[in-house]
């Protein structure tokens, strides 16, 4: 249970105090004439005593407390968003002026419809929240810089924390987004369930601050990888770029997951050296490491390992083995991955490329224990792309399962799939037709990007 749950529960307080508290604030001359607002406060306050905060969602709302039809569709009908709005305002009315001495306050934090429930003693001043917010958006962005599965979980968790203290922060909101969306890009965590965390994180960013560029950036990368909607993802990037011209964060995302999948080598390679141009951004040199990768510049991965000064210290000798896998120079390829996953076991990268290498070096016994580790820790519960597992496939030779995986890899929308057309490790499988089939989906909004930006 999250410090919010328990807050929300309010474990420390009794039932009969808190309907107490209800009681006082429905006889207040601030709630007297508002019935909506009446049936809101008691409805959630409520759900939430009986255990079932859980369920107080908009449609929930929409339809209990004010008696919306089966068909009601929060998307197009706003009015609870808009009720939750005005009743968070009202008590703050209540308790800065007539209310200021109540023995426990009640609080509906923004973007949630779970009272919160806290003794007056215990409460914390609006600047005390705010100070520890803001510090924990700081640790935040510090561990996200790191660009490590374990950072990146700890950085979700000290947004998480800057949002619970600080709801109407706008940028704890897109931090948290970002730090999300790399989960996803890097394959940390499941797609399929990430993005939608994105989206939603993003959203409520803009809903604070609609100028907000990071909150458009998390946006493009979710339109981009997850539906592969080529225009709007574009779209999106174009605006982040408005709203932070001096920043090269905008080019590089652009760059790396908008115009690399769908083949615009030449102006992704234009973004990239204007991203140099701009103030630096997180990822920068890994970017571009991936970008001459993609394009087949083998020697230049190689040169840019050698002088890299990035955060993510672990990615370079991995992008370094990719780079000389594609200059022939297998078993170099072979003795980095194995030196690398020696010192650093679990990441996610390394054994799928190794078992790949291993194929097609024709050590097939190692490539099958590697196959079998990766569906090992899958059914232990840790999430493995289809994609990695169909690397090491197609090292193999065994090009039916691969393509097989590959589907699979599209279903759950893993951002890899992507970059299937830019792929070399996946050269020997270019002239299957069902190669064809799923390139063929995944660049479908192609014409739509082209066109779009043929009139822009």
């Amino acid at each position: 249970m999250s410090h919010y749950d328990k807050l929300a529960g309010a474990e420390d307080l009794s039932t009969e105090a808190i309907q107490s508290e209800v009681e006082r604030i429905l006889s207040s001359e601030k709630f007297a004439r508002s019935k909506r607002l009446r049936s809101l406060l008691e409805f959630t306050v409520a759900q939430t005593l009986q255990g079932n905060a859980d369920t107080l969602k908009e449609y929930v709302i929409g339809t209990e407390v004010l008696k919306k039809p089966d068909t009601y569709d929060p998307r197009s009908d706003s009015l609870v968003r808009v009720l939750a709005c005005r009743l968070r305002v009202k008590l703050k009315e209540y308790y800065s002026n007539g209310g200021a001495e109540d023995p426990l306050v009640i609080e509906f934090p923004k973007g949630k419809y779970v009272p919160r429930f806290q003794r007056r003693d215990q409460l914390q001043t609006e600047v005390e929240r705010k100070l520890r917010s803001r510090n924990s958006y700081s640790m935040g962005k510090f561990l996200a810089a790191k660009f490590n599965e374990e950072s990146l979980a700890a950085a979700a968790e000290q947004f998480e924390e800057a949002i619970e203290a600080d709801s109407d922060w706008s940028l704890a909101h897109a931090g948290l987004a970002n730090v999300y969306a790399l989960q996803a890009f890097l394959g940390f965590r499941r797609p399929r369930e990430v993005w939608p965390l994105v989206r939603a994180q993003a959203e409520a960013t803009l809903h604070l601050d609609d100028l907000s560029s990071e909150a458009h950036l998390a946006l493009g990368t979710a339109y981009a990888l997850l539906d592969w909607r080529w225009s709007d993802a574009d779209l999106h990037f174009q605006k982040a770029m408005e709203r932070d011209s001096y920043s090269g964060a905008g080019h590089l995302w652009r760059a790396l997951v908008c115009l690399i999948p769908i083949g615009k080598i030449a102006e992704a390679q234009r973004e990239l050296r204007r991203a140099h141009e701009l103030a630096r951004a997180p990822f920068l040199e890994e970017a571009a490491g991936l970008i001459a990768y993609f394009t087949q510049q083998h020697e230049e991965v190689l040169r840019l390992s050698e002088h890299s000064t990035g955060a993510s210290g672990a990615w370079w000798p991995w992008m370094r083995s990719c780079a000389l896998l594609g200059l022939g120079r297998v078993q170099e390829a072979i003795g980095l991955l194995e030196r690398q996953r020696h010192h650093e076991p679990q990441r996610t990268r390394i054994a799928p490329t190794l078992g790949f290498a291993y194929g097609v070096a024709g050590q097939t016994e190692q490539a099958y224990e590697l196959r079998a580790e990766l569906r090992e820790r899958r059914e232990r519960g840790a999430w493995v792309g289809n994609y990695d597992v169909a690397l090491i496939e197609t090292g193999l030779g065994n090009q039916s399962a691969a393509l097989a995986l590959l589907h699979e890899a599209l279903r759950e929308r893993e951002p890899a799939v992507a970059f299937l057309t830019v792929d070399p490790r996946m050269e020997s499988l270019r002239a299957a037709p069902e190669f064809s089939g799923l390139i063929h989906r995944i660049v479908l909004m192609e014409g739509e990007f082209e066109s779009r930006n043929a009139n822009a």
